[in-house]
């Protein structure tokens, strides 16, 4: 009962800030360089990686609220996607970008950041290493998590070329060229599949325990 009222609670606290951040973004535009119709600053606001490895923890522990012994391969992948996503989520903010990150213009947005990139990558990491769920990772799911991965940075350069707008300013081709865009890429990339298989042999050793 404990396992999953915290992943309900993670669950329903990441979903009502995104959705407190949709609403937000839906009906204004805070920067200038934000597309102008709704529609547009809600893609863009989607296209972020914190948006979407928060989302996906989220995802993870709602299904685990409902199924604690779920063994679905698109829960796994999820799971995992979630898990390192949000790990990246707080080291690249906090390492790289905290410091030339424009402050959010309200309260309520400021709150957003703080929990998007510390409190709830904070929280589902540590139910995680607690509670589990163990034995959900293997190589197909690896693979399955990099290849979402994959289509992920596809998906940024391609509507990046279309639109000039780019989630984050080390892969904002506009501004560094692609070498620059390329190279940050294939850093995140490899930290990714290093922190899945680090979160592999935790598993490991955990589920041994």
């Amino acid at each position: 009962m404990l396992k999953r009222s915290i992943n309900l609670f993670i669950a329903l606290f990441a979903i009502s800030i995104i959705a407190m951040e949709t609403y937000i973004y839906w009906h204004t535009k805070f920067r200038p360089w934000q597309p102008e119709s709704s529609i547009g600053r809600l893609i863009y606001y989607y296209s972020f990686f914190t948006v979407l490895s928060n989302l996906m923890l989220a995802l993870s522990c709602f299904w685990l609220a409902i199924n604690p012994h779920c063994h679905r391969y698109s829960f796994k992948v999820i799971r995992l996607n979630g898990l390192v996503g949000v790990i990246i989520t707080t080291i690249v903010y906090n390492i790289v970008l905290r410091s030339i990150h424009t402050p959010p213009p309200n309260v309520l947005l400021k709150i957003a950041n703080e929990s998007l990139h510390v409190v709830i990558p904070a929280l589902g990491l540590l139910s995680w290493f607690i509670f589990g769920p163990f034995g959900r990772i293997d190589l197909k799911v690896i693979m399955g998590a990099l290849l979402s991965m994959i289509g992920y940075g596809i998906y940024i350069f391609v509507r990046g070329y279309y639109t000039n707008l780019y989630p984050y300013p080390f892969i904002n081709v506009t501004q560094i060229g692609y070498p620059k865009a390329l190279f940050a890429v294939s850093e995140v990339f490899l930290l990714f599949v290093g922190l899945t298989f680090l979160c592999w042999a935790i598993e490991y050793l955990r589920s041994r325990k």
